[in-house]
């Protein structure tokens, strides 16, 4: 593989998919109906850049869940949701219930509602946090200090490379993150490279693109970017950059 993954390449345009997820009103009352309370766009209403929402989105999607989104900004949030968890977002309700803190939504989820199994198996509990992609993905795009930029990209790529040896270990032929199927891990994962590939390389001109065709990540990233659970879930690309853009200033 060379130097061609820890090298910046030349900036190369992305293929973007249009995304359209069906958004509700934020409604008065707190709602019985399973609903995900998220980010909204700059614009007020449509679905907002929260990899975390995205996350969770997979999981009910792979779950089969039938629910509502309500983007929120931030000073439209439901009364409920501030007396309740201080207006922590993502929110999810299911009867009622509000369910917060990712991690815990994600669990929360595979151990509700019917549907394939998203349990990581226990030789993988700590892969997501190992592998730390998304906190590199996040100082990298978010820094507006270019003098920085060939060691937060190094960074980037060091996490994507931990990554990369925990695929290269697995049984050959292994579709996802640790199976043949999608686990929680997945949809954290997941999330954190449609950053890389919406906003990084919008903003900082790379991307998975730029590592060679047959790389390990690149491979399970447009494996699973290809799920309809992934895609149907996912903001558009143009928010993703209009809010990293938000976070750098």
């Amino acid at each position: 593989k060379g130097s061609q993954g820890f090298l910046r390449s030349r900036p190369r345009g992305q293929r973007r998919r249009e995304t359209r997820v069906a958004c509700a009103a934020v409604p008065a009352e707190k709602p019985f109906r399973t609903t995900l309370f998220t980010k909204a766009a700059p614009d007020g209403v449509s679905l907002g850049d929260c990899p975390f929402s995205h996350a969770v989105q997979i999981a009910l999607k792979v779950k089969g869940v039938d629910y509502d989104v309500v983007p929120c900004g931030p000073n439209n949030k439901p009364p409920w949701l501030l007396q309740e968890v201080a207006g922590q977002m993502p929110c999810v309700v299911h009867q009622g219930i509000a369910h917060v803190e990712t991690s815990q939504i994600l669990k929360w989820i595979d151990m509700t509602f019917p549907g394939p199994s998203l349990a990581v198996p226990e030789d993988y509990a700590e892969l997501v946090s190992r592998a730390a992609i998304f906190p590199a993905v996040a100082e990298y795009t978010k820094n507006s200090d270019s003098s920085k930029d060939d060691d937060l990209l190094v960074n980037l790529q060091m996490s994507l490379t931990r990554f990369r040896m925990h695929l290269f270990a697995l049984p050959i032929g292994t579709r996802y993150a640790v199976s043949d199927t999608l686990t929680l891990a997945d949809c954290e994962l997941l999330a954190a490279l449609y950053v890389i590939q919406s906003a990084t390389a919008s903003l900082k001109g790379w991307s998975l693109n730029d590592l060679p065709e047959k790389d390990e990540v690149r491979g399970y990233y447009e494996r699973a970017a290809a799920l309809p659970a992934f895609s149907q879930s996912c903001y558009p690309p143009n928010v993703g950059v209009q809010g990293w853009q938000m976070a750098r200033q």
